[in-house]
C-alpha cells in the first residue's frame, strides 16, 4: 500500500487521472485581517513571482485577501493587486511566436494536422505530435528579428495526459545554439523564465517524454 503522505505531497508519476496541484497563500502574513498587517501586503512584485512559480508551473492559485472589519478589501490589498494585474498585463503583452515562423523536428504521419504550426494558432484543440515511436523532438521559432526575450510559455495537450519529463530552451547567439535554460515537466502549462536575451531564435528542445510529445501552444515573450 503506497504512503499516503507521500502521495499526497507528490503525486504518483504512474497513476491513472492527472490532478493539478494547487497553490493556496495569502496576500498577509495571515488568513484573518489584522490592522497590524496593513504594512505586510505582499507586494505586486512577490505576487508576481508567486504567479510564476504557481500558475507558470501547471498549479491552480487560490489567493486569500481577507475583507477588513468594514467588510472591504483594505486599500493596501487592492493597490498591490492592480499593481500585480498591470504587470502581469505589461509582461504578456506582446506574443512574438504569434509572428515567427515554426518548424519541427518531425511530425506525426508527416500529416498538416499535427504540423508545427498547431502551437502557435490559438487554438486548444490543435496541438503538434510525433510519431508514436518518438519521445522526443524539437520546435524552432524564427522570430524574424533580434529581439529581448526573457519569458517562454509551453502547453501540452493535457486531454492526452502530461507526458513531457525533460526540455530545454535555446536561444541563438553568436551563431550558435545556446541554452538558457532547462525544466522537467510541462503539463497544462509551464512558464519559464530566463535571462532577458537578445535572440533572432528561439528552439525547445523535448528531451524525455513518457510518450510522444503533443504541444498545443508556445508564446514568447
Amino acid at each position: 500500500m503506497p504512503n499516503i503522505n507521500h502521495t499526497l505531497n507528490q503525486g504518483q508519476e504512474t497513476g491513472k487521472f492527472w490532478v493539478p496541484a494547487e497553490v493556496d497563500v495569502s496576500i498577509r502574513p495571515g488568513w484573518f485581517y489584522h490592522a497590524t498587517e496593513d504594512s505586510k501586503v505582499k507586494t505586486p512584485e512577490q505576487l508576481f513571482d508567486i504567479y510564476l512559480t504557481s500558475v507558470g508551473r501547471g498549479a491552480n492559485l487560490i489567493l486569500n485577501i481577507p475583507p477588513d472589519r468594514r467588510g472591504l478589501l483594505h486599500e493596501n490589498d487592492v493597490k498591490s493587486l492592480q499593481g500585480w494585474k498591470a504587470l502581469i498585463d505589461k509582461t504578456f503583452k506582446n506574443n512574438l511566436a504569434l509572428k515567427a515562423k515554426v518548424k519541427a523536428s518531425s511530425v506525426r504521419g508527416k500529416s498538416k494536422m499535427f504540423g508545427a504550426g498547431n502551437v502557435i494558432d490559438q487554438n486548444k484543440e490543435t496541438y503538434w505530435a510525433t510519431d508514436d515511436k518518438t519521445s522526443n523532438g524539437s520546435l524552432e521559432f524564427d522570430l524574424g528579428k533580434s529581439q529581448k526575450v526573457q519569458y517562454v510559455l509551453v502547453q501540452e495537450y493535457i486531454r492526452l495526459g502530461q507526458r513531457i519529463k525533460s526540455f530545454s530552451v535555446e536561444a541563438w547567439k553568436n551563431n550558435k545554439w545556446e541554452k538558457v535554460a532547462s525544466a522537467t515537466t510541462i503539463g497544462y502549462k509551464r512558464i519559464v523564465k530566463i535571462d532577458p536575451v537578445e535572440t533572432s531564435k528561439i528552439r525547445i528542445n523535448f528531451l524525455e517524454s513518457k510518450a510522444c510529445p503533443v504541444i498545443s501552444n508556445v508564446e514568447i515573450f
